[in-house]
């Protein structure tokens, strides 16, 4: 017990260390580097490292960074500040469902950046104190992204779990509606927490200091067709995550094989990257250097570090046993216990893709129910306590009043984690998971 106590310190400290060193790619290096003490210093068998979720991860990062080389991005922002600016009355309610619908489609929350200076300005506009809507588009963000069938941390958990036999339809089937319910409690509750209109005269001064970003009046065609072939490709693979038994499948060695969703997820996305390089001429290293492309490498080695030294740690055979017959009856009596072990970590990583890689492999090998994490996937998202995220920093930066602060975060946050533990713990028993 004593071993396995110092492994699980060496590994947060490696975690923690390497992200507040180089950010996710320090972390992937530094817990990698871990591995070495692991297995030459407590001569742990290495673990299988998981080279599924990297490769999708990867296909994932290529596919958004060629969109958002080639305009596709811009065009986007274009679209979603043209909706947010036409129902300002309902900005609350609005924006964090355009900024719902869009991270859900791209697979980053990032895109809210861009779209928080219209959020803020329209607000002022409806004499709305852009505090609400502002808190509500930033946790709805990583609501939506842990639904993204294009975000890194959906396709690590994804690639764990189909091996277990639960497809991305039954994964959606809880977090989908879990996310949307809260979504709307959310901005319910934030609506009528706190005063909401601002002053007349007020308003006018602060709406004179927010430029909103200028984004292009006019996209080529080629620009919409390499957006639309990006989601084309999100379609297909929610069409077959859902449906499975429509992939494609091949006799080998007189055995009916499918064709895997990990796999298909990586099909997909190359093909919409290749349209859009048709399509429009770029050089490879805008997609190389574009935002997604280089957070997806992050989020890479946030997958492989922490995913792979978890796997040599948690499945020591010592360890193993000391997992099952120790901590997984005391998990068995308490499930409710790990709702807070997740949160914990995910308080300290912040990104969800490293919280995912450290905390899944935890959970199965106590032989927890991946139904059960389902639900309660969102306590990945209590990543607001410690504001280090761009998009919390960035909010507080473009509110001019000053209403938001960096702990405005934490009481809806904390309300919207509980509304999706609940909800989703509802939609598992309802479905019989």
């Amino acid at each position: 017990m004593l071993l396995f106590a110092i492994e699980i310190i060496i590994m947060i400290l490696a975690i923690v260390l390497g992200l507040r060193t180089a950010g996710a790619l320090g972390c992937g290096i530094f817990a990698i580097v871990a591995q070495l003490v692991m297995i030459f210093g407590f001569g742990l068998p290495p673990g299988s490292a998981p080279v599924t979720a990297v490769l999708i991860i990867l296909s994932i990062g290529i596919a958004g960074g060629t969109l958002q080389a080639t305009g596709g991005i811009d065009y986007l922002v274009h679209l979603a500040s043209k909706i947010i600016e036409r129902f300002p009355k309902s900005i609350i309610f609005i924006a964090p469902l355009i900024v719902f619908v869009f991270v859900f489609g791209i697979g980053t929350a990032n895109i809210a950046l861009s779209l928080e200076p219209i959020i803020a300005k329209t607000a002022l506009k409806a004499r709305i104190r852009p505090k609400k809507p502002l808190t509500v588009s930033v946790l709805t963000a990583n609501l939506a992204l842990l639904c993204s069938p294009a975000a890194s941390a959906t396709a690590y958990m994804i690639s764990e779990f189909t091996g277990l036999g639960f497809t991305m339809g039954q994964y959606l089937s809880i977090v989908l509606p879990t996310a949307l319910i809260t979504m709307f409690l959310l901005s319910t509750f934030v609506t009528f927490v706190g005063r909401t209109r601002i002053d007349e005269t007020h308003a006018k001064t602060m709406l004179q200091k927010i430029s909103a970003p200028k984004t292009k009046g006019q996209y080529t065609t080629r620009v919409k067709l390499g957006v639309l072939s990006f989601f084309v490709a999100v379609i297909c693979i929610l069409t077959f995550g859902i449906f499975p038994d429509i992939s494609p499948t091949f006799k080998v060695d007189g055995e009916t094989v499918q064709l895997q969703m990990t796999e298909l997820v990586q099909l997909f996305m190359y093909m919409s990257a290749m349209v859009n390089l048709l399509l429009i001429k770029i050089q490879p290293a805008q997609i190389l250097s574009s935002h997604i492309t280089q957070a997806a490498i992050g989020a890479l080695f946030a997958v492989l570090g922490p995913g792979w030294l978890g796997a040599t740690i948690f499945s020591a055979p010592s360890n193993r046993v000391f997992m099952e017959e120790q901590v997984g009856n005391i998990i068995s009596a308490a499930p409710w216990l790990i709702v807070i072990l997740v949160s914990l970590v995910s308080m300290v990583v912040i990104s969800q893709s490293a919280t995912a890689s450290i905390v899944v492999p935890i959970v199965l090998s106590l032989g927890i129910s991946p139904a059960f994490f389902m639900a309660m996937v969102q306590t990945l998202n209590v990543n607001f306590v410690i504001p280090a995220q761009p998009t919390i920093l960035f909010a507080v930066d473009v509110d001019e009043t000053r209403s938001t602060r960096t702990t405005s975060f934490l009481l809806p946050g904390f309300f919207g984690v509980a509304v999706s533990v609940i909800v989703g713990l509802s939609l598992k028993t309802l479905y019989g998971f």
